[in-house]
This record gives structure tokens, C-alpha cells and sequence, in this order.
């Protein structure tokens, strides 16, 4: 009878990670096609450069704050490459060569980029924090890009990451649980895009899908407050695809509010704001 006792208790101490195990219909499912990438920060980051590691993990550094357009300085920086599947080539963004993960995104993923919201083809991303509360974490898109002076039609090479509030994720591990906990955000326009300010006025002039001929190479730059766990979850959405079908593994921590902070920023626009000069343009 104890025997039976206990294997009883081990039965129900498991329900819940096979319960969650099979969806709670959090709008993340991963499915066949889908891709679960865990980037998390460590206050002593993993020995090795993890190169060719094709894992689900990229490691960054804790409490780390950096100039997102120096891609020189490549602690922190995820560099992306097209591919035809998904790859971590380098899983260790905490040395000074950076992380490199492709991803089967091209050009075509964001067809009406100039639009307020744009839409995509191949792929979307969802975003969310786990780890102890009151980690936090800023993931800016940039892209190598040449700037056209419209007077002296000279081209001027530049590293662009992308203006305004809304165009960069902000995620928080915050306290509680929940539902409210559970839920995945939206960033597709924030990681899948680039919008950047090419007249210096700190607001989107342009909007730039990853792998655009406009760009040359294109990384993500991540800041952190705390240790994060961050976990992104690419989602295909092109015809033929086939659709999502399980969750990502659960995990011990609560995940974050999916509420991003207010931003103070209007939309993107395609429209240039008024100067006296004509703006730079990109080519």
C-alpha cells in the first residue's frame, strides 16, 4: 500500500508540468517549423565560444549596457544571417566576437515595411522574461546601411539600430503570477524590421525588413538589468506553412506581464519630417 501511496504522489506532482506541457494557449505554440530561442544572461558567462553549437541558447552578459550601432564592440550583439533553417552558429555573445544565428527570413518577409504596422510573410516573433523578478531587458535591431548625402550625393557607410520607443523591445520579469504572467508579446516589428533616423532627430524616417538589399550586415543588441531569461519563439506564417501545434517547454519561473512600458513616441511614419534640406537618402 505505500508503494502505491508514493507513486500516486509522484503522479500528481507531475500533472502539472504535463498539463502545461500541452499548451495553455498562450499564442506561442512552436510547432514543426517553429523556433524556440532562449537568450540568457549570466553574471559569469559559459567558457568556449560555442561555435557551431546549433543549439536553442544564446548566452549574454548580465548587467550589461552597450553602444548598439558599434558592432566592434560585440559583447552582447546577436548577428543574423539568412539561411534556409534555423542555426545558433555561435551561441556565446559575451566574448567580443559576438553571437550569429540565421534564420530562413529574406527580404520578402516585410513587404509594406513603409506602413504603420507591417505585415509579414515568412515569419513573426513572440517575446517574453522569465528568470528572478526584476530582470529586464532591451533588444534594439540595426543594420550596416549606406546614407546618401542629397547635396553632394556622397555615400556614407553607417551602423543605423532602430528610433523610438515602440520600435525596440523593452521586457521586464516582473513579480506575481497568473494568467496575466503566461502571456507572449508581439515583436515581430521591433526584431524583424529595422527603423531607422536618417536625418538626426531621433524619430523613424525608414523602416527596413532583416536581410533588405538597403542593409548590409544586420544584429540585434541586447541590454540587461539583473539576469533575464529571455525567450523568443519565431513563428511561420508564409502560405504552406505548417501551423503551430505544441508549447514551448514550461518553465519554473513565471513569465512577465506581456504589457510593454508607455511609450512616449508616435508611430513610424514613411513620411520624412520637414527641413529646409532635402534628407539623406538610403540606397
Amino acid at each position: 500500500m505505500g508503494k502505491v501511496l508514493a507513486l500516486l504522489a509522484l503522479a500528481a506532482l507531475a500533472m502539472p508540468a504535463a498539463y502545461a506541457q500541452k499548451g495553455n494557449g498562450n499564442g506561442a505554440k512552436v510547432g514543426r517549423k517553429g523556433f524556440l530561442l532562449n537568450v540568457v544572461a549570466f553574471d559569469k558567462c559559459p567558457a568556449g565560444d560555442m561555435d557551431g553549437s546549433n543549439r536553442h541558447q544564446i548566452a549574454v552578459q548580465a548587467n550589461y549596457t552597450g553602444a548598439a550601432t558599434n558592432k566592434s564592440q560585440a559583447t552582447n550583439k546577436i548577428f543574423l544571417g539568412s539561411d534556409t533553417h534555423f542555426s545558433v552558429q555561435d551561441g556565446n555573445a559575451c566574448d567580443q566576437n559576438g553571437a550569429f544565428f540565421s534564420l530562413p527570413v529574406t527580404a520578402d518577409n516585410c513587404r509594406n515595411c513603409g506602413a504603420a504596422t507591417p505585415t509579414f510573410t515568412e515569419y513573426e516573433v513572440r517575446v517574453r522574461v522569465l528568470g528572478k523578478p526584476g530582470g529586464w531587458a532591451k533588444i534594439t535591431s540595426c543594420a550596416d546601411v549606406q546614407v546618401t548625402d542629397p547635396v553632394t550625393q556622397t555615400e556614407t557607410p553607417s551602423s543605423l539600430c532602430s528610433a523610438g520607443d515602440q520600435n525596440i523591445v523593452v521586457g521586464a520579469r516582473g513579480t506575481g503570477g497568473g494568467k496575466a504572467q503566461s502571456q507572449w508579446q508581439n515583436v515581430s516589428m521591433q526584431l524583424l524590421t529595422v527603423c531607422i533616423d536618417i536625418t538626426g532627430d531621433g524619430v523613424c524616417d525608414q523602416r527596413v525588413g532583416l536581410f533588405d538589399r538597403q542593409g548590409a550586415d544586420y544584429w540585434w543588441s541586447a541590454d540587461t538589468t539583473g539576469r533575464p531569461h529571455i525567450q523568443l519563439v519565431l513563428l511561420p506564417v508564409a502560405p504552406g506553412a505548417a501551423p503551430p501545434s505544441s508549447d514551448p517547454p514550461p518553465s519554473s519561473d513565471p513569465p512577465p506581464s506581456s504589457d510593454p512600458p508607455p511609450s512616449s513616441d508616435p508611430p513610424p511614419s514613411s513620411d520624412l519630417p520637414p527641413s529646409s534640406d532635402p534628407p539623406p537618402i538610403l540606397k
